[in-house]
Parts: structure tokens; sequence; C-alpha cells
């Protein structure tokens, strides 16, 4: 077997385990793309508590609601406010999701007792240009800390599937995520 040959086979296996393992990442202005290689880390020098971060709430007991796309409301969306921040607000938060460039958190309302906020975080490439976003659904921004809470990934597609939520309140949701992905993306 000649080298040339041995080089195709190993750069054909490292080219197709890429691809399997979902390394492709977004460019500026797409919506992160699924891949659990972006989950938050929790370290566990800042608390013994881990975030519970889950692609998994609860589970729709009528899948027929979730047929039907979400779209966001713009006379909802005028009534949201979106505040931005960067990595500097919280250290813990640096802690659970990386050392982020900035992020938008828009408060959907309440559901079962529990305030919940759409978070969406960038981090820019080296370039200066935004290389990724990812999104979440949390009831903890209230909490004393944000551990305590949930934070449920939203993920491109269908990123309501693992909320089980009434159809107004997923309305409310998007519009929440409409918000904040539009004052990132213009900020």
């Amino acid at each position: 077997m000649t080298m040339r040959l041995k080089l195709s086979i190993v750069y054909g296996i490292f080219a197709v385990s890429l691809a399997l393992a979902g390394c492709a990442s977004g460019g500026a202005g797409t919506q992160p793309m699924d891949d659990s290689a972006n989950e938050p880390i929790a370290e566990d020098n800042v608390s013994s508590e881990e975030p519970t971060v889950s692609d998994e709430a609860e589970v729709p007991k009528d899948d027929e609601e979730h047929e039907q796309p979400i779209e966001a409301d713009e006379s909802i969306m005028e009534t949201m406010t979106c505040d931005l921040f960067d990595a500097s607000k919280s250290e813990e938060l640096t802690t659970m999701f990386g050392y982020f460039d900035r992020a938008a958190s828009v408060e959907v309302g309440e559901k079962d007792g529990d305030t919940w906020w759409v978070v969406i975080f960038e981090w820019d490439g080296e370039d200066g240009v935004v290389d990724l976003r990812e999104a979440y659904l949390t009831n903890s921004l209230e909490m004393p800390s944000y551990r305590d809470g949930m934070w449920i990934e939203l993920k491109s597609g269908d990123r309501w599937r693992n909320v089980d939520w009434d159809h107004d309140m997923l309305v409310r949701g998007q519009s929440a995520f409409d918000l904040a992905w539009e004052t990132l993306v213009n900020s």
C-alpha cells in the first residue's frame, strides 16, 4: 500500500468521524446546530450542585399541539423587554456556559408558579464575527443561584418539542425567543 493511499484512508476516516460527531458550526446569523459538544459544563469550584440542563422536559401529552408551527406574535413582542448582558454579569453563568461575549434575556411569563425566560448566549469567533448562539428556556433567573433552576436547551428545528406548555404559552415563548434573537443580531 502506498503512502498516498494510507493517508487518503486516514483522512477519509477522520472526515467521516467529524461528520458523525456533528462538528460543523454555524456561521454568523445562523441558528445553533444540534450538537451536544456545546452543552454547558459545570465546574466543582463554584457550587456542589450542578445545574439542571435538560434536552428533555416533560413530554407533551398531546403531540397534535406541536404539529402546527409555533410562530411569534408581534403584539406580544411589543410588550416584552430584552435585557442584554455580557459574561461580566455573572461568574456563575460563565462557569456554567463558558465565557460568552453577549447574551440576551426576555421574560416569557409565569407558568405553574415559576417565571420563565428565554436566554440566548452568543460567542464571537477569532475574527470578531458571531460564531455560535445557543438558546435556553430557564426558570432560574430570579433564584439565589442560577444552578437552582432548569435550563432547557432550545435547539434548532422544533425547539419547543421538549416543553409541555399550552399553545398560548408556547407563542409567548417563541415571541421571547424572536425578540432576544433579533436584539442580538442587531446589537
